[in-house]
Parts: structure tokens; C-alpha cells; sequence
């Protein structure tokens, strides 16, 4: 069973491994993705396509066989990482703490990559990368509706975000037993509040606080994830998609929906820190992080999109 960053920080005894995993975990969408590990490159598995047929039968009849239809599937583990160059002079007259901000500045980096990767990863225009969740549901696909309401792949001006196209969009998607999420740039939860304040009196979106102290917003009892900026600082969900809209995605995180995935460094799974000492072509101390990374949907139930949303009026 696949971990989330927190849960995955409770067995990790190295402080330097701590403190990369914490500052993964600040991100909404990192903190709530679980990784599954897997040996090998890649995750080969099955997809369900259509189930076998059942039946009642009389006394001495026989059953009608039939069988399952699946498909069969792979997902590559990918190569990610950085090294982190800082100048011995900087460490003898600054400190060891002029060190460990760079190295705490390329985590967040990665941080900020990773999550930008899972929503907008295109391996068309970077092969080394994997495709996220706007490349696997595309406006036409089976599970991504039309904000506007003139059908998937419509070319029809977008709308304003509908709550029946949203709580469309929750039930096209299966929970398998889990809990489902909302992702979405904190403009589009912001347009989600004052929707429902001004339409229903905000009783269907709701906001919690969670163990950690933090507040939690739900829609529908599905929590919202936000996702801001990337490592450049460019809003990864702003409305910049075709004719200036924005999407919604609804998942279910875990081993039957959508997953991270990691394989091992060394016999161990997660993030690798290591400190490489003084390089001998240069005076610089090098630290070099990798993460041997994936990214899965298992099911094709088990995300969907609602595309073609325009700002509020």
C-alpha cells in the first residue's frame, strides 16, 4: 500500500531525510498523493475495461461463461533530483546554515516542479518527464466535462463554474472504497465560495480543521486541494487554458486510483540525500538529492476533469 509523504516521515530515522520529506509534505497535493513502491523501472498492471456477466440460473442449468475485459498497462519510474553547489568560502565565513538554505531552497524547488509535473507534465515536450493529469484527460476524453455544457471537446465559449457540472464531475468518478478530492488553483476555490455563499448560503462547502492545525475546505465531502505556483513562480492552474479558462480535477489518491510512484535507492525507498564533500575540480560542497518518481492512474474512473471555466463575472 502506498504511502503519503507524512505517513511515509513516521519510519524515516535520518534527519536529513526528515527535513526533505517536511518540506515535500507543505505542498497541499504532495502532502495528500501516497507513493507506491515498486521494484524495478516501471509498474506494469492491469486496468479494468468491462466486467464479466452474471446471471440467475434454474435448478440444473448451468451458468454462462464469460470473462473479464482488461488492459494491460505500464507506467515508468523517472529520474529526478538536483545537486546543490555551494562555494567553501561561503561555508567557512557564513556557516554550515548558508549550506543547508540551498539545499532547503532546491527541495522546495523540487517541491514545486513535482506538483506542477502532476497536473501540466507533458512527456511531448520532455521526454524525461511523465504526463499529469491535464495530458491523460483531455477535453474529449470520456471523463472530461464540459463546464460551458455543450459536451466534451466542445469549442463553445467557457462559462463561469456551474455546480451541476461539478457535481457531475464527483459522480463520474469512483471512489473504490476510498475518499475523493478536489484539485484546483486557489482562484478557483475562491470562486467555489462565494458561488455557494451567494447561491446556497455556503452549507455544501465547508472548512474544518485538520490535526495539524491547519484549516481544511470541502465540497460535497470531498476536500480541496490547491495547487499555486511552480519553482518559477507561474500559477500551474491560472486561466490560461484555451480561450482563458481553467479546469477542476476530481481524484481518488490510493493503490486503485491515482498514485505517486517510487523505487528504491540503495535498497530504500524515497527521496536520497547524500553529501557528496568537497568536489576535486572546484571548491564548492556538493549535495545531490534524487528521487526515483512516477506518477500513475490506475483506473479510468478514477479522475476526472471539468474544463472550460472562465473567472467569475
Amino acid at each position: 500500500m502506498g504511502l503519503t509523504l507524512i505517513e511515509a516521515a513516521k519510519y524515516e530515522n535520518r534527519l536529513e531525510h526528515l527535513a526533505v520529506l517536511k518540506t515535500f509534505s507543505e505542498g497541499e497535493l504532495l502532502a495528500q498523493l501516497p507513493f507506491m513502491n515498486i521494484a524495478g523501472s516501471g509498474l506494469f498492471y492491469s486496468a479494468e475495461q468491462e466486467l464479466p456477466s452474471v446471471g440467475f440460473r434454474a435448478v440444473n442449468e448451468g451458468y454462462t461463461q464469460s470473462y473479464g475485459v482488461v488492459d494491460q498497462r505500464a507506467e515508468a519510474v523517472h529520474l529526478f533530483g538536483g545537486d546543490v553547489d555551494v562555494d567553501r568560502s561561503i561555508v567557512d565565513l557564513m556557516g554550515p546554515e548558508a549550506r543547508a538554505s540551498q539545499i532547503e531552497m532546491k527541495v522546495r524547488s523540487m517541491r514545486l516542479t513535482l506538483e506542477a509535473t502532476v497536473i501540466n507534465g507533458d512527456s511531448s515536450a520532455n521526454p524525461r518527464a511523465f504526463d499529469g493529469l491535464s495530458k491523460r484527460l483531455q477535453p474529449g476524453d470520456a471523463m472530461a466535462i464540459d463546464n460551458a455544457g455543450s459536451g466534451s471537446g466542445s469549442t463553445a465559449p467557457g462559462a463561469p463554474l456551474d455546480f451541476d457540472r461539478l457535481d457531475e464531475l464527483i459522480d463520474s468518478v469512483n471512489a473504490y472504497g476510498g475518499s475523493k478530492v478536489l484539485v484546483m488553483s486557489k482562484a478557483m476555490r475562491r470562486q467555489l465560495n462565494a458561488l455557494a455563499r451567494a447561491s446556497i448560503g455556503g452549507g455544501v462547502y465547508q472548512t474544518s480543521t485538520n490535526s495539524f492545525g491547519m484549516t481544511v475546505h470541502r465540497y460535497q465531502d470531498c476536500e480541496l486541494v490547491t495547487v499555486d505556483r511552480d519553482a518559477q513562480g507561474i500559477e500551474v492552474m491560472g486561466y490560461d487554458e484555451a480561450g482563458g479558462t481553467s479546469s477542476i480535477y476530481c481524484c481518488t489518491f490510493g493503490d486503485q486510483g491515482v498514485t505517486g510512484l517510487q523505487g528504491p535507492f540503495q535498497g530504500r525507498y524515497g527521496i536520497s540525500v547524500r553529501d557528496l564533500g568537497e568536489v576535486p575540480d572546484a571548491p564548492v560542497f556538493r549535495t545531490r538529492v534524487d528521487w526515483y518518481v512516477g506518477f500513475a492512474v490506475l483506473q479510468s474512473r478514477a479522475a476526472g476533469r471539468l474544463f472550460n471555466i472562465t473567472p467569475a463575472n
